[in-house]
């Protein structure tokens, strides 16, 4: 005995587009998520190894065990280098933030007729 087929009333046929559904199909706001992206992944694959990258030196070679300057290990000098990527990432995220949301905001008065109905 075969089972009945369910059929879905929510197939595109009987959902009514929202604006919003209208504006991210939009060849802007599609540029806009691979910008985001091209500078997004790259900077968080960056910042994962480099991070990663400590503990795994740390435990399973002897490259940080050596003395760097002043009875400073290079272990100490890559820590502290952590912080200091923190804030220019940081910073760096800050100012292409500002750049993205500036072109989010000339789409949306680009399309402001057609989201508002």
């Amino acid at each position: 005995m075969e089972s009945p087929v369910k059929r879905s009333y929510l197939t595109e046929e009987h959902v009514e587009k929202k604006p919003y559904d209208q504006l991210v199909e939009t060849e802007d706001f599609k540029g806009l998520l691979q910008k985001k992206k091209a500078f997004i992944i790259p900077v968080s694959t960056f910042f994962l190894a480099f991070y990663f990258v400590l503990p795994v030196l740390a435990a399973y070679t002897d490259v940080l065990k050596g003395e760097a300057f002043l009875d400073i290990t290079w272990a100490w000098v890559y820590a502290l280098l952590q912080f200091v990527v923190v804030w220019i990432g940081g910073i760096v995220y800050l100012k292409k933030s500002e750049k993205y949301d500036k072109m989010a905001q000339n789409i949306l008065t680009k399309y402001q007729k057609e989201l508002r109905g």
